[in-house]
């Protein structure tokens, strides 16, 4: 729980400008995959991912062949370029600048070189040099959520600080031919791309309504390493699950729904969810009792945009802004993640 109340800006995106059917993506995977033995399995697969996805690069590069070393510094240099981008758009909407921001939280699971993109921040800004520098590189998917509840810890301490938050993936980078698997197949159709940044403070910043954050959880299965991960071979990286990651919204239920009654009253009002994929979505709708509105804005996304990664998270908070709940509803922000881990905050909607 907040020592003091902690707020959330309308989060600045950076999407991927480059905007692809997915029926595109799923007829270019069969034809690449002719004689794969599951094609009609990976087709119809494929056929419940409709939609459009968004790639910060054009899809014939996305595609095509590059080496390792191409592919890392091509990710981590349009990453950077995107990070730099939305953090100065996030300070300009809230009226403040560089030198204002105390601590950065960092979380991309595709552009992780050494030094970090925190660093590279706090160049590319002109960041002051005691600002402090915090990365969540291995939480790819839970990323979003885990940054947030960072912010709020690091506010505990330091109530009068200001942190931004940048999460950004360019998860279509991790697109390999030599992946083949069904859920290899079903992850080349699903990604897509996002870099995002908003400021967390003890004070509303900015126009506007914020969130205030209430409580947050962290909750990691054991013996589950395996169902999420990120690969590397001689093309560079890819990642992989197992199929038994499809039970780990269910098997997170229990402690989810213990946590979420030790610290609400009554129902939630709205969600901010990125559980990775419209079945485990769905699973998670049903874990949480709410109906298909309470989970419209993380499906809608997941529909235009496709998987962003831990930035999904604000994409999903900038639709929620754009229809907005009334003020002193509550509502769920939750990340789930490589690990398996799952963090999440309880909000309320503050005027």
């Amino acid at each position: 729980m907040s020592c003091a109340p902690v707020y959330i800006t309308r989060p600045a995106l950076v999407p991927g400008p480059h905007v692809v059917d997915a029926a595109r993506i799923r007829e270019d995977i069969l034809a690449r995959n002719p004689d794969h033995p599951q094609r009609e399995t990976i087709r119809k697969a494929l056929g419940n991912l409709p939609g459009t996805r968004r790639y910060l690069a054009p899809y014939e590069e996305i595609v095509g062949e590059r080496s390792t070393r191409r592919r890392k510094d091509d990710t981590f240099d349009t990453v950077r370029r995107a990070a730099a981008g939305a953090a100065r758009a996030v300070l300009a909407d809230t009226g403040l600048a560089p030198a204002d921001l105390d601590c950065v939280i960092v979380s991309s699971a595709t552009a992780d070189k050494v030094p970090g993109l925190g660093v590279h921040l706090l160049n590319d800004l002109g960041l002051r040099p005691d600002t402090r520098i915090r990365s969540t590189t291995q939480a790819a998917c839970a990323g979003g959520a885990l940054a947030l509840v960072m912010a709020e810890e690091h506010l505990a301490r330091h109530p009068g600080h200001t942190v931004l938050v940048l999460v950004g993936e360019f998860l279509s980078a991790l697109y390999q031919d030599s992946a083949r698997t069904l859920e290899d197949q079903i992850y080349k159709a699903l990604w897509g791309d996002l870099v995002s940044a908003t400021l967390v403070a003890a004070r509303p910043l900015g126009p506007g309504p914020t969130l205030r954050v209430d409580h947050t959880w962290e909750y990691t299965l054991p013996g589950t390493v395996e169902r999420y991960r990120k690969v590397t071979d001689e093309r560079g990286d890819h990642f992989s699950s197992t199929r038994d990651s499809l039970r780990s919204v269910t098997d997170l239920a229990p402690a989810l729904r213990d946590w979420l009654d030790r610290n609400t009253e009554g129902p939630l009002d709205f969600g901010v969810l990125h559980p990775g994929g419209p079945a485990i979505l769905t699973r998670l709708g049903k874990v949480l009792g709410v109906d298909e509105e309470f989970v419209r804005h993380s499906r809608d996304v997941l529909a235009e945009e496709g998987n962003l990664g831990g930035a999904t998270l604000f994409s999903v908070l900038d639709r929620t802004h754009r229809t907005p709940p009334r003020p002193g509803d509550h509502g769920l922000v939750f990340g789930l993640g490589p690990g398996v881990t799952a963090a999440a905050l309880l909000t309320t909607w503050t005027a």
